[in-house]
């Protein structure tokens, strides 16, 4: 799942610490594309916040497992992919990978329309928990320069790029720039003009399926 289904489905109105965590591990991706947290269930935490953090990463890692096994995301996931193929497009690399992403973010901006404050929230959760903290528990997952963190965190926060998920054309542009981030070829206009129609076809069947994945998560 991305950011929004993450904290979307599994907040904890009561503890913002449980929230940041639900994100963490694929905002530590963004920042710093080496960092990798890992899922610390073995540990026991003493300090509320750090415990709170690490419980969200956690659940961040089972949702995401209950996610991708989700027959819907498989289905979706698995058409979208078979229309790229059936185009006659061999130049989109990695297609499984676009196709999963491009699921990933649809969902997102389908929760947005259902919700519109929910970016508004997203960010509102993430400027609320203090970054003494963040780094306190990164530094777990090896960070070791909390200024390139630091840096890097007020990029995610000015740029609000979650706020865009308000049409199909933004969720393709977020698709395209994650494949640039991976190493990917960047997708030209035809290629994107593609993943819209199939974002068209596939969007009816994933909007009516939310109260099942609500299901799928618990």
């Amino acid at each position: 799942m991305n950011y929004l289904s993450h904290y979307f489905f599994d907040q904890d109105e009561d503890n913002k610490y449980y929230n940041l965590g639900l994100i963490l591990p694929d905002l530590a991706r963004s920042h710093i594309s080496k960092l990798r947290i890992n899922p610390y269930k073995n540990i026991e935490f003493t300090t509320h916040e750090i415990a709170s953090i690490n419980n969200g990463c956690n659940k961040h890692f089972a949702s995401d497992r209950k996610f991708h096994n989700w027959m819907t995301f498989v289905d979706l996931t698995a058409r979208a992919t078979d229309m790229v193929r059936e185009s006659g497009d061999k130049d989109i690399n990695r297609d499984y990978f676009i196709t999963h992403i491009l699921v990933e973010v649809l969902l997102d901006k389908i929760l947005v329309d259902q919700n519109p404050t929910l970016p508004d929230d997203f960010y509102n959760m993430i400027n609320g928990v203090e970054m003494d903290w963040i780094l306190k528990y990164m530094r777990y997952a090896g960070l070791q320069d909390d200024e390139l963190w630091k840096g890097q965190h007020r990029r995610f926060m000015k740029a609000g790029f979650l706020r865009n998920y308000t049409s199909l054309e933004n969720v393709v542009e977020a698709v395209g720039q994650v494949a640039v981030k991976t190493g990917l070829v960047e997708l030209n206009d035809e290629q994107k003009e593609l993943l819209v129609e199939i974002c068209e076809t596939i969007e009816p069947d994933l909007a009516r399926s939310i109260g099942a994945l609500e299901i799928q998560l618990l």
